[in-house]
């Protein structure tokens, strides 16, 4: 294992995988509000509102309108329901224990809060930052049929020097255990998602796809239909699967080694589509689940608030 260092992060690095520690993790109280304040930087709430053409953060009207609309999306009223199929009596356990059962017009289905956005935008900004890979657009601009299944594809990238595509999931669970569970259970339909991915987002030319990722392949896009023609005509020979996990700990004794060698361990690698397919794992350590997310949306409430007043008169 080696060690680097990266803003104010600590990353603990092996062959797959990295353990992203913030500053102060010893003090709960001390890290929580200085991870908050970090991801909720105006640098970096523009990377993820402009991902596509980055901008420095100039106190503007047209930047806080950016701001304010990146940060409503975490503050979206209308929940997701999504529904639940096939699934074991362990994952359901899990389920139970991150999600809200809800019974409409007689199905029962899950109501996904804000917790999962957060996750997505913590995960977006790791993979800019730290992995240098691009982003082929963010997810919040995009519908896909998410409506369809708990479990499906949470961050869509491009590797130019590698001419490699991403697919990433991410997780924010209690335990790195319960995390792990729900990962290996949305890789049982990856090749499925992806596929709809492809055809929902990839080859949307509704989509204001990143120009380094039409420049590469808007030629096949344009003519492929599915997923498996595109690999075969644009000579697809690899891609990556990102898996993010942000997650609170189960005991004080947890370590930064117990957690890379679980996510080494207890993760499903499979191949898909035949294809040579790269891992790679990122614990974020949070403490608390829920004392993380309550700070992070005190401050995105009071921030939103913040930016509103520049355009009341």
């Amino acid at each position: 294992m080696i060690t680097k260092s990266f803003d104010q992060f600590t990353v603990y690095q092996d062959s797959i995988s990295s353990a992203f520690v913030y500053a102060n993790f010893d003090d709960a109280k001390a890290f929580m509000n200085g991870f908050a304040d970090y991801i909720l930087s105006e640098d970096n709430l523009l990377n993820y509102a402009n991902t596509l053409t980055p901008i420095e953060f100039v106190p503007n009207k047209i930047h806080y309108k950016k701001l304010y609309s990146t940060l409503s999306t975490f503050l979206n009223k209308d929940l997701e329901l999504l529904t639940y199929n096939n699934v074991s009596n362990e994952v359901l356990d899990v389920l139970g224990q991150e999600y809200t059962f809800i019974d409409q017009n007689g199905e029962t289905l899950l109501q996904k809060d804000k917790i999962g956005k957060i996750g997505e935008y913590i995960f977006h900004l790791l993979l800019t930052k730290y992995y240098n890979v691009q982003c082929i657009i963010p997810k919040f601009r995009c519908t896909t049929d998410r409506n369809m299944s708990v479990f499906g594809i949470d961050a869509l990238f491009y590797d130019p020097k590698k001419n490699m595509i991403l697919f990433g999931e991410s997780k924010v669970c209690k335990t790195i255990s319960s995390a792990i569970t729900l990962i290996n259970r949305s890789f049982q339909e990856y090749e499925q998602q992806i596929s709809e991915e492809y055809k929902l987002v990839l080859s949307n030319e509704n989509y204001n796809l990143s120009s380094v990722f039409t420049e590469a392949f808007s030629e096949h896009t344009a003519v492929c239909i599915s997923f498996e023609d595109f690999i075969k005509e644009a000579n697809i020979t690899k891609i990556c699967v990102p898996a993010f996990i942000a997650h609170g700990k189960k005991s004080n004794g947890e370590t930064i080694e117990n957690y890379l060698k679980l996510l080494n361990s207890k993760i499903t690698r499979n191949k898909f589509f035949c294809l040579d397919t790269e891992y790679l794992f990122i614990s974020l350590p949070i403490i608390d689940k829920s004392k993380m997310m309550d700070t992070i949306m005190k401050k995105v409430v009071k921030k939103n608030g913040e930016y509103k007043s520049f355009f009341i008169n």
